[in-house]
């Protein structure tokens, strides 16, 4: 996967942002805990005590009404009953007319007072008062007188878009009724009256107004065909959602000495509105804790990177080589970074006395591979030229018999000579494949860019000139370039291709293959025959100096070509490696890094 600059990574984080981001983390989670505990809790409070004002409101209100209803009832009683209503109306009108209408206008306290009058036995109007008053127009029916010889508050009316409520009493004559009066009173007022009274309950309510029934219901301002909700019990709590006020919670009561219910209304948002309040202070108050959090853990964190930095400088400074490099107890306040100081001085003078001892150490075993190398030298020479000439002595005598004495030798004798002749060679091959082993640690790597298509088809090319023509078949893929000591890689080559012609010369149809595989930071040549292959049991001894895997009379060869070429990809950071089934062929493979810092 390869690396995105952008991608958050919490381990790239230095001690002190850690320490600062968790912190503030915590901080953050406690505050949001806090204030959603206290919010939610405040917010279950308030919704209680709004459920019980609305309570107490209602109540209150409705037994207002109550009152007000039974001092209603009380003056039409008061006048029903006077003397001279009961004459004008025994008297069918003709007497105590005047003090019938004067009784009945002192009834009008205010201009709620609509419409007074008064009716016979017969529902039939008799009197009323002033004419310029709008009469109200409802029909004497029987629901409207059913109380009987009760005084009482009438069901609601609609009428010209206004809404009226009848009190009603009975005028009696020895417990015999023989009229009613009938005041109209109105129930709207204005939106300014209604507004101060919502602003004096301190909600924000909406009072509604209707009959028990459901048959008509008004805000006091305007007659409504229904009621925001149905009521279901009366004195309970009901919740509902207002098209322009959203959630709503509702208390219904039942105005007492009436048929008439009173709803008072309320939106959660009024009676939360101090909540809001408070959740922006919480909010406020949790980004000033925030930001003295994150000033507070980024001074105490830094208390602690900052000695922890100035550690990691000074063993910086001793792996660069400056073993004097030590660090100030005396700047650490905590008892446990002093000790860490002080240890760490401790153990940056045992480093410095261990390096002095081991750069002497060093110089000795410097001056004693210097005598090794010179005595491996010496060898070499020895090598090179002391047995090289008795080889040479061998192998010339062994000729010139050859040659001269042929004619006087019998089969065994001359295949003696061709024996001594043939090992003389080997030999000499042993001695020379032996001293490029031992020069190889020596010589230093020169890389460049070295044209792997253009070697490969090289040596094919070099390998194959004694064979018969097409009776290999080579193929050699599109190679990349690698960066490497050409003259090495050379051998590594020649040794590869010429192990796989050697090993596939047996085969019917030798085919040999060179490949690669590509990887992000390196390059895997491989070089693939189908000839004798060998037994991976054994292939730990495949790239040992000396070692073959297949006697000298099947396959020719020193035993020293795969070590050579082992030692020299190891000289270039690489691997090498083979796969293989007996009689089956083999693969090796080697891998070079791609760039020349790979090292």
């Amino acid at each position: 996967m390869k690396y995105s600059p952008h991608r958050f990574s919490f381990s790239r984080l230095s001690i002190q942002q850690r320490l600062t981001l968790l912190i503030c983390t915590l901080l953050f989670a406690s505050i949001i805990v806090y204030g959603y505990a206290n919010y939610y809790s405040i917010k279950k409070a308030s919704l209680i005590i709004g459920k019980e004002r609305l309570n107490t409101i209602s109540k209150q209100i409705s037994n207002n009404f109550g009152q007000s209803a039974a001092f209603l009832i009380n003056a039409s009683k008061t006048a029903a009953s006077q003397k001279e209503v009961v004459q004008f109306l025994k008297s069918d009108g003709k007497l105590f007319r005047k003090e019938t209408l004067d009784i009945l206008d002192r009834l009008k306290r205010d201009s709620t007072w609509v419409w007074i009058e008064l009716l016979n036995a017969n529902k039939a109007s008799v009197v009323h008062t002033d004419k310029s008053t709008i009469p109200i127009k409802v029909k004497a029916n029987d629901a409207l007188f059913a109380a009987g010889s009760e005084s009482r508050l009438g069901k609601i009316y609609q009428q010209n878009g206004a809404v009226y409520f009848p009190i009603i009493s009975p005028v009696t004559d020895n417990k015999k009724i023989i009229g009613y009066i009938v005041a109209w009173k109105s129930l709207l007022a204005g939106p300014a009256a209604v507004a101060e009274l919502s602003q004096l309950v301190g909600i924000g309510s909406t009072f509604y107004f209707g009959n028990t029934d459901g048959s008509l219901w008004t805000n006091f301002i305007k007659p409504l065909p229904q009621a925001p909700f149905i009521i279901k019990k009366t004195g309970e709590l009901l919740e509902y959602t207002d098209e322009t006020d959203g959630q709503m919670m509702a208390m219904a009561q039942v105005v007492p000495h009436t048929k008439w219910t009173l709803i008072v209304a309320s939106a959660k948002k009024n009676i939360l509105t101090g909540l809001s309040g408070f959740l922006n202070w919480i909010i406020i108050a949790g980004v000033t804790l925030l930001i003295v959090g994150i000033i507070t853990a980024w001074i105490m964190s830094r208390n602690i990177t900052k000695p922890l930095n100035m550690l990691t400088e000074a063993t910086a400074a001793i792996s660069r080589g400056n073993y004097t490099s030590y660090v100030t107890d005396e700047l650490y306040g905590s008892y446990e970074l002093r000790k860490l100081a002080i240890a760490f001085n401790i153990m940056a003078g045992e480093i410095r006395l261990m390096h002095n001892n081991l750069e002497n150490k060093v110089e000795e075993r410097t001056a004693q591979l210097e005598n090794v190398n010179k005595e491996l030298e010496a060898f070499s020479y020895s090598v090179s030229h002391d047995l090289r000439t008795p080889l040479r002595a061998i192998n010339g005598y062994s000729v010139m018999l050859s040659e001269d004495y042929e004619g006087k030798l019998d089969d065994n004798g001359k295949r003696m000579i061709r024996n001594i002749i043939s090992n003389a060679k080997m030999m000499g091959q042993l001695i020379d494949d032996l001293l490029s082993f031992s020069k190889l640690g020596k010589k230093e790597l020169v890389r460049s860019r070295v044209n792997m298509q253009a070697l490969v088809e090289d040596i094919a090319d070099e390998l194959l000139q004694q064979e018969p023509e097409g009776k290999y078949k080579v193929i050699i893929e599109a190679l990349p370039a690698a960066d490497a000591d050409q003259v090495m890689i050379r051998q590594v080559v020649l040794n590869l291709l010429g192990n796989a012609i050697k090993y596939t010369a047996k085969k019917i149809s030798p085919e040999i293959e060179v490949g690669f595989t590509d990887e992000p930071h390196s390059t895997v040549y491989y070089v693939k025959d189908n000839g004798a292959g060998f037994n991976m049991a054994y292939a730990d001894k495949l790239f040992g100096v000396f070692q073959r895997l297949h006697s000298v009379e099947d396959f020719e060869g020193s035993g020293v070509g795969l070590a050579l070429a082992k030692r020299i990809i190891l000289k270039h950071n690489g691997e090498i490696w083979a796969d293989a089934r007996e009689n089956a062929g083999a693969t090796f493979y080697f891998r070079l890094p791609k760039t020349l810092n790979n090292e």
